[in-house]
């Protein structure tokens, strides 16, 4: 399983979740979107996106983002310098307890 760090997790404008790589990722992490699961590559920002989450909290979303690019072989881990930007400290704070071990 390839592991790429998360260099950034951010609530952009519009909504959506995006956790965005260290490095700049493969051209093949873009067939994420065939697990039919509302998660895709964006390959100008360097990170994976969701679909807007509709009655689910940030936390849950990344779990859902983790556990959907975990099925195509690639694990997201933090680092202790993951930037959070738009996420409440609830959220940050599940997500630390969750993941904080993966690193």
């Amino acid at each position: 399983m390839k592991k790429e760090i998360l260099k950034k997790i951010e609530v952009l404008e519009s909504g959506k979740l995006i956790l965005i790589l260290e490095n700049k990722g493969q051209s093949y992490y873009q067939f994420v979107y065939r697990e039919a699961a509302g998660v895709y590559w964006n390959p100008s920002l360097n990170g994976f996106i969701s679909t807007e989450p509709k009655d689910c909290s940030y936390s849950k979303w990344f779990s859902h983002i983790v556990e959907v690019v975990n099925k195509t072989g690639i694990q997201l881990a933090l680092s202790d310098n993951t930037e959070w930007i738009g996420l409440d400290s609830s959220d940050k704070e599940i997500i630390l307890t969750e993941y904080s071990d993966q690193s």
